[in-house]
């Protein structure tokens, strides 16, 4: 995708990371432009699509079971780490 148009662009115009940008959308702190923008660069990315599906499932997991709080991305990144070194390639 461009980075033309990109709404996760910061003010050095650093480009952001998959990551970056789906991180943002998972702690809620997207706008409406930057949800419409990642999800069509998900339809592209294959990896950042299987990271949303996974980061969703462990935080809707993670908040149902822990007091309905926010979950701390650390653990969320310790759960995923755990998963993926079991899963085969």
């Amino acid at each position: 995708m461009s980075n033309v148009n990109n709404p996760f662009m910061q003010g050095n115009q650093a480009k952001p990371t998959c990551r970056e940008m789906l991180q943002t959308i998972l702690d809620g702190e997207a706008s409406e432009e930057q949800r419409n923008y990642f999800k069509a660069h998900m339809d592209q990315c294959r990896p950042c699509y299987s990271s949303y599906d996974l980061d969703m499932a462990i935080k809707k997991l993670l908040q149902c079971n822990c007091c309905g709080g926010d979950v701390p991305t650390e653990l969320i990144d310790q759960i995923k780490t755990q998963i993926t070194q079991k899963l085969p390639l």
